[in-house]
């Protein structure tokens, strides 16, 4: 997940202006910038007011599934079923694909 396009993309469904954000989460608008723009990663306690100030949870923030493909969807509920350490299994050998690729 994108988190700075996520905050760009309910800011703007909010009909908020970065300035209003900014001021409402108690950050500068330069810093709200850097983390819409990808350049900086903000802290959790950024992430909750940010979250506070456009009037959502960080369940909410985080709950939004409609950037995943249906068999990511598919792959993470079927994940849900598995032992941890089934689990850690499978993140290796998701892990090895990934390496791979790089």
């Amino acid at each position: 997940m994108n988190i700075g396009k996520r905050i760009r993309n309910l800011r703007e469904s909010k009909k908020l202006k970065a300035t209003e954000l900014a001021r409402n989460a108690f950050i500068s608008q330069p810093y709200l910038s850097d983390i819409e723009k990808g350049k900086t990663q903000p802290s959790i306690d950024t992430l909750k007011a940010i979250c506070s100030a456009l009037e959502i949870s960080i369940g909410d923030f985080f709950g939004d599934l409609s950037e995943l493909s249906p068999h990511t969807i598919q792959l993470m509920n079927d994940a849900k079923k598995l032992t941890n350490e089934e689990v850690k299994l499978l993140g290796a050998f998701i892990a090895t694909f990934v390496k791979d690729r790089e």
